[in-house]
């Protein structure tokens, strides 16, 4: 009887402690097209209302993403894996060649810098909308993104 009050009282904890942690996928994101060295800044977005404000901190870089890292790259591709939660995101790539953290863009407004979205095609001359670019995260997934 004993025996089977331990067990008992462990499943329940057990129980207890998996409703605190969610259950992490992984993500392995990979990144193609890379034309010159530099930063990979990737942000990992999952509020549509963070994702559409352009709010922007003292040194003019986004806010509001949930997850986000910057990472030294060659030339050519780059892999990494991001473990997350079940939910619906939308990924943000910029290589940064000159190391300042923002898209750096011509005197009409286009970008000169390389970047790419989690969507399936390409959306150029304007920002996608997070339904656009947006995936649904529920399983281990393998996510490529090829650089505009």
């Amino acid at each position: 009887m004993n025996k089977f009050l331990l067990i008992l009282i462990l499943c329940l904890n057990m129980e207890l402690i998996s409703q605190n942690n969610p259950e992490l996928f992984e993500l392995k994101l990979n990144v193609s097209n890379i034309e010159s060295n530099g930063n990979l800044v990737i942000a990992v977005w999952s509020n549509p209302d963070s994702w559409n404000s352009n709010a922007t901190n003292s040194s003019g870089q986004k806010e509001g993403f949930d997850y986000g890292f910057k990472e030294w790259v060659e030339k050519d591709k780059f892999s990494t894996t991001i473990n997350l939660p079940r939910g619906v995101y939308l990924i943000s790539i910029l290589l940064d060649k000159n190391l300042n953290s923002i898209l750096d863009k011509n005197f009409i407004g286009m970008p000169i810098e390389q970047y790419g979205f989690s969507s399936k095609e390409k959306i150029r001359f304007r920002k996608p909308k997070f339904n656009e670019s947006s995936i649904e995260f529920f399983k281990n997934t393998i996510l490529n993104i090829e650089l505009q």
